[in-house]
This record gives structure tokens, sequence and C-alpha cells, in this order.
């Protein structure tokens, strides 16, 4: 067998075979680097494109009848609820809150498709006139920027004398647009409640929206940590019979459990009740250019809409200060 020279070993060799392959790929890998960047780059690309197919939306153009801003905000045109909350929050490839045109300029919320329209008419000049010092006010530009829109809605639809329960209701969305910030959340939950309350109060129990505004009232009182009310008005609800046939007839029972284990978190409801529950909240719309349609109309309840303002007109109350 031959000596190997001096200083160097058998292993040599096949440590230089073994790298062979190595080295090989390097090069490769060398030319293929531009390539495999490429790739990789469109990976976030192609995720955003499968989220967007799950809920459609629509550019569309929108025309502020406080400053006269013209501005485009896209907004949800279809979506696919896969359930729903026990504050009625849907779940699933939707957007809910849906989103809420706002004025660029004046942050004023377009909450009508109607707006634009009435604006014109010389009947209502006064009145948007007074909305529009309003909206113009330091008060409310400074509360408006640094909250949720749907704050801002509620904050009009005060001002504009808006049943309580709508009111309630854009303070509960507003609370879901800041639902990861739990100060906020808090403070706009406590509105919710307070208007859920009155509304309440000047709703009889006959009134078919009675359940429904005293099951969200005592959800909200299990979300804030309020067991004593929360607890009273589900236990109420169940002894009244209010809800004895309705889809919602199981709520104040689950309701009690999770009171009885201190849980304030949110909760999906369960069962087939649950669809017939969202279709009752979001009736179907028939095909066509998609319109505004919110469903929290801010102007009084007549038929033909009328804006009502009493003078004098006050400033936004206390809120969160974030957006």
């Amino acid at each position: 067998m031959k000596e190997p020279l001096p200083g160097t070993s058998p292993l040599l060799g096949l440590r230089r075979i073994w790298q062979w392959p190595r080295a090989l790929y390097l090069r490769r890998s060398a030319r293929h680097s531009p390539a495999m960047k490429f790739l990789f780059s469109l990976l976030p690309a192609l995720l955003l494109a499968c989220i967007a197919c799950a809920v459609n939306s629509l550019e569309q153009g929108f025309l502020c009848p406080i400053c006269g801003t013209h501005w485009q905000q896209r907004i949800e045109t279809s979506s696919r609820a896969k359930g729903m909350r026990l504050d009625l929050r849907q779940v699933g490839d939707v957007v809910d809150p849906p989103t809420l045109p706002q004025c660029t300029k004046c942050r004023f919320p377009l909450f009508s498709d109607r707006l634009t329209e009435q604006a014109k008419d010389p009947a209502k000049a006064h009145a948007f006139k007074q909305l529009g010092s309003f909206v113009r006010g330091a008060d409310f530009q400074m509360l408006a920027s640094k909250n949720p829109s749907y704050f801002a809605l509620a904050q009009v639809q005060q001002i504009l004398k808006a049943p309580h329960r709508h009111i309630a209701l854009s303070y509960l969305r507003a609370s879901w647009q800041v639902e990861d910030r739990e100060a906020p959340r808090r403070r706009l939950l406590e509105n919710a409640r307070e208007h859920y309350i009155a509304a309440l109060t000047e709703t009889g129990t006959n009134d078919p929206q009675y359940g429904d505004l005293a099951l969200l009232c005592g959800e909200i009182e299990r979300r804030l940590g309020k067991w004593g009310d929360a607890e009273k008005r589900f236990r109420d609800l169940e002894s009244s019979g209010i809800l004895k046939g309705t889809p919602q007839a199981d709520i104040p029972a689950l309701q009690l459990r999770l009171i009885a284990q201190h849980d304030s978190a949110p909760h999906l409801l369960d069962g087939a009740d649950v669809a017939q529950i969202r279709d009752a909240k979001n009736p179907a719309q028939p095909d066509g250019k998609p319109a505004l349609q919110l469903g929290i109309p801010g102007l009084t309840e007549d038929p033909g809409g009328t804006l009502k303002l009493e003078q004098p007109l006050k400033p936004p109350t206390e809120t969160p200060h974030e957006k």
C-alpha cells in the first residue's frame, strides 16, 4: 500500500469529495436565488388575494353633505358569515361592523345614502346648517379624530335625537372597532349600556323589540363584569316568557351559566337558530349596485326622514380619546 505523503491524511481526499455536492449546490443556488427571492416576494400578495376573495368590496365615490368634499372609499359588497356572537357581531369571512364612510375633511359619518339628496331640499337647509355647525365644532373634530367612526356616528345621532336603540348600537359597534384595547372598549360599552337602558325604559314589554334590547343590554353587562345586574336581567327575561317560542329563547340560560362562571369573554351562539337570528338582523337585499344600508338611521323615523335638531346644540359627551 502506498504511503501517504508527509503532512497529509487518507481522509483528506474523502473530505474534499464530500464537499463537492455542497459546492455544486452553492453554485446552483447562487444562480437560482433571484428566482427564489421573486417567488417568496409573491407569497404576501397571494395571501392577501386569498383573504380578499372572502370579502368582496368595491371602491365607491361619496359626497359629504356638510362640507362638499368628494372622496373614494372601499365598501364591502358581499361577505359570508360563519357564525354570530352573543352581542350579534358576525364572525367569519365578513367585516363587522361594516365600513362606515367618513368624510376625509370634516369627519362626518355618512350614515345614509339619502343625505346628499336631503341636503338639497330647501326645507331642510336650516337643519343641515345647524348640523354643519356642530360637525365643524372643535369638540366634535377633536373627538372624531381620536375615536372610531361609529363613535362619530353615535355623536351625530345624539344631536339628531335618534332613538336610543340606534345610538346604543353605534356605541356597541364602535367597541368592536377597538376590541383589542381594554380601556376604550369598556368606555364605549358603558355608553352603549346607558342607551340600551334608556331604550328599555321607553319601550314597553309588549314591544317585539323589547326582548332583543334586553338581551343586548344583559350581554354588555356580562362583558363589563356587572354580574348582579346581568343575572337579574336574564332571570327576569326567563320568568317573563317574552322570548318563548323565539330563536333567542335559550340565550338567557346560556348567559346565566357564563355569569355563574364569571366569564366576561365574547361567546358564539350555537345551533340552527343562529341562521334565523342572522337573517332577521340582515334581511336579504336585491341584487344590483351596492347601496349604503347600515340599518341604523340617524334621522328620526318619520316617513319623510326629516332632520330634527333642537337648540342649543350640545357638545359631544366625554369618551375615550383613542382610535
